[in-house]
């Protein structure tokens, strides 16, 4: 009986591809991908919907504020 070897490079491209799912199925999503956190909001929860348009104004408000410093700080 010939027992068929295994390409090593092969073998390692399997391994890789493994940790790489792995990865993917633990890490956070990030910037609206599949599954970034919707899956458990509920739109009916005013906490929730309250949460979340805060967090956008907060945000907005810091990124207009950070362009206005940036410019006055570099350009003036």
């Amino acid at each position: 009986m010939t027992s068929k070897k295994e390409d090593p490079n092969e073998a390692a491209a399997r391994k890789a591809r493994d940790h790489l799912k792995r990865i993917e199925q633990q890490s956070e999503k990030i910037l609206g991908t599949p599954g970034s956190g919707d899956e458990h909001f509920d739109a009916n929860d005013p906490i929730e919907v309250w949460g979340k348009r805060i967090g956008l104004g907060l945000s907005l408000l810091l990124g207009v504020y950070l362009i206005y410093h940036f410019y006055t700080v570099y350009f003036q």
